[in-house]
């Protein structure tokens, strides 16, 4: 029985279930799948991220689509839709024809049903075992011990702590500080389906406009000001918020709002709806809005060393006194801890070094490296599977936390395992050559994008 459900083509394309010897796609161009991507259980491409090497040497970064037919691709209306433009391979069971995106540059097929590592119907008991990972890092708690895997750990997020504060003392070169920090507080609030909307949203609302607004008003004021500013340049107000509205023309003049069909709502959560998450940064900015939010943050942090609890709870922002009353709250403390985690504390720690003010870096550094993790997500639950059982004790912090996601973007998603710290320290090269079945030119390769 040859049948295949989109299940399954789906569980051969994560597993790499297919014969590495003889993926060509239909353009006669054979390729290596470095990297199948990262599953996308929300809608656009099914798989994001990808990194497959082309048979000229160079890396294809990008997304993959899946289909039953090459066909579908045109009857699903995908190349009408800009969110697919980013696709380097579509990949069917049966068909071959090229796609064309919304861009207009085209895309190959790459067809798998006579190119699977084994029988169909062994192909299709493999896929409904639990994944076995066979890499490198396999069971590392159990080869290394829980101090090595720690120490290892703890480098890796000290590296992704540091790289996050170069960066925005590189933003802090090009933009007011404060704005650097709003910036990276909004993108926080947007989580992954709406950071770059956001982020837009910032530019178009400096933070300098928004505490001019703010400046000399009542707390409840403000937060009235800030909440019909932030959604009426969103485009996110609703019918039955006209005045609010008719304020916001009439403080931003020629600022044009963003169109509502921009955001990303499909899957999301009630609770995460950015017009939630909206509501709730006009508290956040209220409540540091009479010292500024950039005073107000570094005072924070100085302030927290007997207290570190406090860094996030004052991110957080309750539901009481809108119209979520009795719901969960705008900001909880999982989002005011990523907040603290991943913005707060590099961003103190560039601002600290660039206004030579060490005590203040040092500080921010200290609380990072004691800070309790966060809740984690599907990345490090992966990674702590792979890791071993107990690896879950041994993260026990926010950089160790980190340096698991850093392992995961520096090394494990372009399939760098032989620069990986992590991966040298349990095994050699020639052992990871073995277990991929990595040709002797890709031992070493360096990528150059960012995936």
């Amino acid at each position: 029985m040859d049948k295949v459900d989109e299940r399954l083509l789906v569980e051969i394309w994560k597993r790499q279930l297919v014969s590495a010897e003889d993926l060509v796609t239909g353009c006669g161009e054979k390729v290596q799948i470095i990297y199948p991507g990262r599953e996308n259980r929300d809608c656009g491409p099914d798989f994001v991220g990808a990194v497959i090497a082309a048979e000229d040497g160079g890396l294809l970064v990008g997304d993959v689509e899946l289909h039953l037919k090459a066909a579908d691709w045109k009857s699903h209306g995908h190349g009408r839709d800009p969110r697919y433009n980013q696709l380097v391979l579509q990949v069917v069971w049966e068909g071959e024809a090229p796609v064309v995106l919304q861009n207009g540059r085209a895309v190959p097929t790459l067809s798998l049903r006579h190119r699977l590592a084994g029988p169909l119907e062994e192909v299709r008991r493999w896929a409904c075992l639990d994944m076995v990972p066979d890499e490198p890092c396999h069971d590392a708690l159990g080869r290394l011990g829980d101090d090595e895997l720690g120490r290892l750990l703890d480098e890796a997020g000290e590296e992704r702590f540091r790289l996050k504060a170069g960066r925005f003392a590189a933003a802090m070169g090009e933009q007011p500080p404060a704005q650097v920090l709003y910036q990276g507080i909004m993108a926080a609030l947007g989580y992954t389906r709406n950071k770059e909307q956001f982020q837009e949203l910032a530019c178009r609302l400096p933070l300098a406009t928004l505490e001019g607004f703010c400046r000399g008003k009542p707390p409840q004021e403000q937060v009235a000001v800030l909440r019909a500013l932030l959604l009426g340049t969103a485009g996110l107000l609703e019918d039955d918020d006209n005045a609010e509205w008719q304020q916001v023309q009439r403080c931003l003049g020629s600022v044009k709002p963003m169109n509502s069909s921009c955001w990303h709502l499909f899957r999301v959560r009630p609770e995460n709806h950015p017009a939630r998450r909206l509501t709730g940064a006009a508290c956040l900015l209220a409540r540091f809005g009479d010292e500024g939010l950039l005073e107000g943050v570094l005072r924070l942090v100085e302030e927290s060393r007997s207290d570190i609890g406090r860094l996030e709870a004052d991110f957080m922002v309750g539901a009481e006194g809108h119209r979520w009353h009795g719901e969960r709250a705008l900001i909880g403390q999982g989002r005011a801890r990523e907040i603290a985690i991943n913005i707060t504390l590099p961003f103190v720690f560039a601002w600290a070094e660039a206004n030579a003010q060490a005590g203040l870096a040092e500080q921010a550094l200290w609380l990072y490296r004691v800070y309790p993790r966060s809740g984690g997500n599907e990345i490090t639950r992966s990674l702590l599977k792979l890791l071993g059982s107990k690896a879950s004790a041994v993260v026990d912090s926010a950089r160790r936390q980190q340096g698991l996601l850093h392992l995961d973007k520096t090394f494990c998603r372009p399939r760098r395992c032989d620069a990986c710290p992590l991966a040298r320290r349990l095994t050699s090269v020639q052992d990871i050559r073995a277990i991929h079945g990595l040709p002797l030119h890709w031992v070493g390769w360096s990528a150059t994008a960012t995936v």
